[in-house]
C-alpha cells in the first residue's frame, strides 16, 4: 500500500510501512481487567477526535485497566483511552481482549476492516484514529507492524481489543515521519472487529 498523508491517516500509512527489527516472539494474551487503575495522574483522551489528551484527568468509572493503560467498553461510541503518566515501555507484545465478539476468528494474514485508535504510551496523545476520521480502515495484516500481525489473529467480529505493542514490534527508534510517534515508542491500540471476509 502507498503511505497516505498524515493529515488523513497517519496510523494506517504508519501501520502498512516496513517496521523496524525483526518478527516478534508472540504476544502475551490476558483477559481484561477491572481493576482500580493504579494512583497517579492519567492523560485521558477520546478517540472521536484527535483533541490533545487530558492531562490529570480521572480514568473513565467503566474503563477496563491493563497496567497502566486503560479503555472503555461500550461499542456503541469511541473508545476512551487512559494512559498514566510516566507509564514503563513495554518489552513484549500485551493482547487484552476488553469485549468478546462472536463468528469466525481472524485468521494470521487476512485482510479486517476495523475501527481504531492509536495512541503513544510516552505522549499519552492519539496519533490516530479511525472514529476521528469517521470511517473504518481496510487492510491486509500481511502488510502492516508486527504487533498487528500477532495482535489481531483470533479476534471476532464484534470484538473490542487492546494492544500494547512494545517498540521493536512497532517502529523502534525510526517512525514515520510527521507521524506523532516518538522513537522508541510503546504503542497502545484500541480496536474494534467490524468484519474480515
Amino acid at each position: 500500500m502507498t503511505k497516505m498523508l498524515p493529515a488523513v491517516a497517519v496510523a494506517v500509512a504508519a501501520l502498512t510501512l516496513s517496521a523496524c527489527g525483526g518478527s516478534g516472539s508472540g504476544g502475551e494474551s490476558s483477559a481484561s481487567s477491572s481493576s482500580a487503575p493504579p494512583q497517579g495522574a492519567w492523560s485521558v483522551s477520546n478517540c472521536a477526535s484527535l483533541d490533545p489528551p487530558t492531562t490529570g484527568a480521572p480514568v473513565p468509572a467503566d474503563a477496563v485497566v491493563e497496567g497502566e493503560v486503560a479503555t472503555t467498553a461500550d461499542l456503541s461510541t469511541a473508545p476512551t483511552v487512559a494512559v498514566l503518566e510516566g507509564a514503563v515501555a513495554i518489552s513484549s507484545l500485551v493482547v487484552s481482549d476488553v469485549v468478546a465478539g462472536s463468528g469466525d476468528e481472524v485468521p494470521a494474514g487476512a485482510t479486517v476492516t476495523v475501527e481504531y485508535c492509536g495512541v503513544g504510551l510516552d505522549s499519552g496523545a492519539i496519533f490516530d484514529s479511525s472514529w476521528a476520521r469517521g470511517t473504518p480502515a481496510t487492510f491486509p495484516l500481511s502488510g502492516v507492524i508486527p504487533g498487528w500481525q500477532e495482535g489481531i489473529p483470533g479476534m471476532t467480529p464484534g470484538s473490542r481489543r487492546l494492544l500494547l505493542i512494545p517498540a521493536d514490534l512497532a517502529y523502534g527508534n525510526a517512525p514515520p515521519p510527521g507521524s506523532g510517534i516518538l522513537p522508541g515508542e510503546t504503542l497502545v491500540f484500541v480496536v474494534d472487529l467490524v468484519s474480515s471476509p
